[in-house]
Order: structure tokens, then C-alpha cells, then sequence
């Protein structure tokens, strides 16, 4: 090692010196380093600024479907009666004989009956209730999927564990709710201090679930493992199959029509005790955990 003088000396000789090479790469690397430092600020303020807009843009969504859901069945309403006014009866015209020959009455077209499949009595199945099988909309992919279809006004009630107290039984009311060309699942319970919409009844049930899991102090102690469907009743043999006997349900290209096997129907009553959707499922489960620990 030099001494310190001796390393002054060098140091002014190269370092400072202005026709040493090192000088230049100095100059170089700072330039370089003053660039980064600019460029690095100006990507920091860009994306400030881009999650600044992504938040208003959130916010004027949330209200916009707010105005909408309260706008919405006032506007049906409006439409409604309008179309009652404007519509007058016309008096059938007296036509014409040609050659003395009266032309046949044509017959009436028949009126458009909307799909709905009704209901006689509450389909019961274990823990589910099932209130009304809706309306089959087949024009659109959204409302159908290769193993469940979701019909418009589909209504159903579950029993489970409630989102508070995993120990007492609550009853959630499920809807597939027509919202344009893609539905929208509900799932509320009796009391309504729980709610939650979402896109896909797996978005819905992973939200219950993950409340369950709170309670229990863990993130993933139940799985939702995509029971969504199962959790509204829509997998179940009775349910699929009265949805099958519609003629609506062959135009729902890509849907696999549920055989009558009892295999079928033995897999999908098991799968009926799973713990994310079964509340006796729910504390066998917990039972056999406190055990192992």
C-alpha cells in the first residue's frame, strides 16, 4: 500500500488530472448515474400517477353501479308503461273479394312465452332448497359452463355455518341475478348483514369461506376448491337434470348433459359432505384436525 501522501499525489496526478483516462470514465459513470437517477424519478412519478387514475377509475365504477341498481327497476317500470300506452287496438280491416272469392282468415301468430321453468314445490336436497330453476339464456357463454348451467332468476337457499359463529347454522340465500350478457351470483344470508355479489359463484363462495377461515385463525384450514356451483345448487342430479329437460339447454354449446347413472349421482352426494359447503362436513373436519393436534 502507498502512503497517504504518495496516494494524494497519485490520485491528483490520474484521477484529477483532466487528460488522465480515468477522469473520463469518471465523467462517463456520473453521466450514466445522473441518467438513471432521472429516469428512475420520472417511472416513479408515472406510476404514481397511474394508480392515482386506476383509484378514481374504481370509485366511478362503485358509484355508477350504485346509480344503476337503483335506476335500474324504475327504468323496467317506465318502459313497461310506456309500451302499455303507445300500444292501441286495431280493428282488423275488411278486405276485398276478388271474383267473389273471400281470401281464408289467416291464424294468429302465436305469443312469445318467455323460458321460465317453473317450480311446483321447493326441490329439497340435503342442505339445499331450491325456490325457482329461472330462466335458460343460451345466447351468450356466460350463462352456462361444460358441467352447470346458470339460468336468470335461479333461486336457491343453503344451510351452513354461519360467517360469525362457525358453531350455529345460518341460512344463505343464493341468486343468478340476468345482468346484460353476463349474469351475476348472490349469496346473502336470512338476516341480511351478509352479502357479497361477484362475477362467478366461486368468487362469492371464496369470500364466505375465506370468513370461515378467519374465524378459525387460518388462511387455508378449508379449501374452497371451486365449489362455487356446488355451494348454489346448480351440480346437483335433480337440479341439472329438470334444467336438461328444457329445450333451451341443447343450445347451450359446450354444456355436457348429466347421464342418468347411479355413479353420477353417488359422486356428486359425496362430494355434498365436503367441509366448504356441508356444515356437518365443516365440523367432522375440525374434529379430525383437534385430534391429529
Amino acid at each position: 500500500m502507498y502512503p497517504v501522501d504518495n496516494r494524494n499525489i497519485w490520485i491528483n496526478n490520474h484521477v484529477n488530472n483532466p487528460n488522465s483516462p480515468y477522469d473520463y470514465k469518471r465523467k462517463k459513470l456520473k453521466k450514466v448515474i445522473r441518467d438513471m437517477v432521472y429516469e428512475n424519478a420520472a417511472i416513479c412519478d408515472e406510476i404514481s400517477l397511474t394508480q392515482e387514475k386506476i383509484l378514481i377509475v374504481r370509485e366511478e365504477c362503485k358509484f355508477l353501479t350504485k346509480k344503476l341498481k337503483i335506476f335500474e327497476p324504475q327504468l323496467d317500470t317506465s318502459i313497461a308503461s310506456v309500451n302499455t300506452t303507445q300500444v292501441k287496438k286495431s280493428t282488423p280491416r275488411k278486405k276485398a273479394t276478388t271474383n267473389g272469392v273471400t281470401p281464408k282468415p289467416r291464424r294468429p301468430a302465436a305469443k312469445h312465452k318467455k323460458n321460465i321453468i317453473e317450480v311446483q314445490e321447493p326441490i329439497t336436497s340435503g342442505n339445499v332448497t331450491i325456490y325457482n330453476l329461472g330462466e335458460i339464456v343460451y345466447d351468450t357463454p356466460f350463462y352456462y359452463s361444460d358441467c352447470a348451467i346458470y339460468p336468470a332468476g335461479y333461486y336457491a337457499s343453503r344451510t351452513y355455518a354461519h360467517f360469525r359463529n362457525i358453531f350455529s347454522k345460518c341460512t344463505y340465500h343464493c341468486k343468478v341475478i340476468k345482468a346484460g350478457s353476463s349474469p351475476r351470483f348472490e349469496i346473502m344470508d336470512h338476516d341480511k348483514h351478509f352479502k357479497v355479489t361477484g362475477l362467478s359463484t366461486d368468487e362469492c363462495h371464496s369470500h364466505l369461506i375465506s370468513l370461515i377461515n378467519k374465524l378459525l385463525g387460518a388462511e387455508d384450514l378449508i379449501p374452497a376448491n371451486r365449489n362455487g356451483d356446488r355451494f348454489f345448487g346448480l351440480t346437483l342430479p335433480p337440479v341439472r337434470m329438470k334444467l336438461q329437460e328444457a329445450p333451451e339447454s341443447k343450445f347451450c354449446t359446450g354444456y355436457i348433459p348429466l347421464e342418468l347413472q347411479p355413479d353420477n349421482h353417488e359422486s356428486e352426494l359425496k362430494a355434498e359432505s365436503d367441509p366448504a359447503v356441508s356444515f356437518e362436513g365443516l365440523h367432522n373436519t375440525l374434529n379430525r384436525f383437534r385430534s391429529r393436534h
